[in-house]
């Protein structure tokens, strides 16, 4: 949701915040119009992975036919990739952003406040590039990325070939310049009609049979739990590697891994 149209603070994104009903409202905005564009240019079938916080973001009564919705962000497993399989003829990470650290990002992170870098077979990846090389694993390729001029310029030069749609300028970590949703919108619903119609000339991003993903946390009171629990496998008390045969299985064991310590730091 940060990556969304008008949206420039947490306040906004947080269910429960008093900001949060705008940037839902926001959200919907961006994400009927992408299903609009997608179901002009004749998708037949659209599968959304509410991977927002708690998952709990997209109301189901807006959704038309034949698009479904897996809510609750079930993690992912070795064998369950979102979702994802080797049937689906693209991925569009809509709403997303630049990864932690980023100069000017808005809102810049990576998946959460705890994770200060991630490194996937040596290559520094945020949201952008995680999901799309879980996607490359199916032999799925992304084809549009939709967000703030930072989060798309960063897909670009990870992803060359994909379509992308900046919905606002990235100015500063908590400022942008938004325009109207209106226009957005239309920005979106044209980019989703033509990447059916005219599927972009860009390959699944796949890092090979062997995946090492290299976790550096910030400091904080989860990396003192995830120390806590983890502490004989961790390099220089702040950094898990973990491999796998993939980046859908190197991620599912660092969801294991944090759902484990979360568990630990519930009251």
């Amino acid at each position: 949701m940060e990556g969304v149209s008008g949206v420039v603070s947490y306040l906004q994104t947080e269910p429960g915040q008093p900001d949060y009903a705008f940037g839902r409202s926001m959200f919907q905005s961006d994400l009927m119009a992408c299903l609009e564009g997608l179901l002009a240019g004749g998708a037949k079938e659209i599968v959304i992975y509410d991977e927002h916080y708690f998952g709990r973001n997209v109301d189901p009564s807006w959704l038309p036919e034949h698009v479904s919705v897996i809510c609750g962000k079930p993690p992912y497993r070795p064998d369950w990739a979102g979702g994802l399989d080797a049937a689906f003829e693209g991925v569009i990470l809509l709403g997303f952003h630049s990864k932690f650290g980023t100069r000017n990002g808005l809102l810049h992170h990576s998946y959460e406040p705890d994770i200060c870098n991630l490194r996937l077979n040596g290559v520094s990846v945020g949201e952008i590039g995680m999901e799309a090389a879980i996607a490359g694993d199916c032999g799925v390729a992304v084809l549009m990325v939709t967000g703030d001029s930072a989060g798309t310029r960063e897909a670009e030069r990870l992803l060359p070939g994909i379509r992308i749609v900046r919905v606002k300028e990235s100015l500063s970590s908590s400022g942008g310049q938004c325009y109207p949703v209106s226009v957005t919108a239309g920005w979106i619903r044209d980019a989703a009609r033509f990447i059916v119609e005219n599927p972009p000339a860009v390959k699944p991003w796949r890092i090979g049979p062997r995946a090492e993903l290299e976790i550096r946390f910030n400091p904080g009171s989860y990396l003192e739990a995830f120390r806590r629990l983890y502490a004989p496998r961790m390099q220089n008390n702040r950094t898990i590697i973990l491999k796998g045969h993939g980046a859908t299985e190197v991620w599912a064991k660092y969801w294991e891994m944090k759902l484990r310590t979360r568990e630990k730091m519930s009251p």
